[in-house]
């Protein structure tokens, strides 16, 4: 693994870390973020099942962010780790910057920031997630096998043809 993966990932997992592990032992400022986005979440056609137990939501919520975050950071499974945390983060940006809430200006601009790096910090995310490491993709080793294999194939039915050859020659 290069120098660069090696100190970039567990710099970018550091915040998803903290942040799940606050959300897992202290859900309360979470829990109230949410509460003040439910009934938008339900006008939007989010059913209630899922805000029926909004502490639990938000610790699970915060474990799969600290492990993912975890993963991320110590490459194991990275790039799943950094799909999995580029999934979590969308739904909880939008919950602690709810924009269409905003009474002010600059309240407006301070979701917008909000918005901005839950959007950067996503796309992080998803080059971490489509990252393979220098290796080429599956579909390119598939292709580059029956290309071999297909050569290969070729080289014995010449092989066969000269050997027919010889013996004619010699026999």
């Amino acid at each position: 693994m290069s120098l660069s993966r090696r100190l970039a990932r567990p710099l970018l997992a550091s915040s998803f870390v903290a942040t799940g592990v606050d959300a897992l032992l202290h859900p309360d400022s979470h829990v109230e973020r949410f509460r003040a986005v439910e009934p938008a979440l339900e006008k939007a056609g989010i059913p209630p099942a899922i805000a029926s137990d909004t502490r639990l939501l938000v610790r699970v919520s915060g474990a799969v962010t600290a492990l993912a975050g975890l993963m991320l950071a110590t490459n194991r499974n990275p790039r799943s780790a950094a799909l999995t945390l580029a999934a979590v983060t969308v739904p909880v940006t939008l919950v602690n910057n709810p924009f269409w809430t905003a009474t002010s200006k600059e309240q407006k601009k301070e979701m917008r920031r909000g918005l901005l790096t839950g959007a950067s910090l996503v796309g992080g995310l998803l080059i971490a997630g489509l990252d393979r490491d220098g290796k080429p993709s599956l579909a390119w080793r598939a292709s580059n096998t029956r290309e071999h294999k297909a050569a290969l194939r070729e080289l014995k039915a010449a092989a066969k043809e000269s050997k027919a050859d010889l013996k004619a020659k010699l026999g």
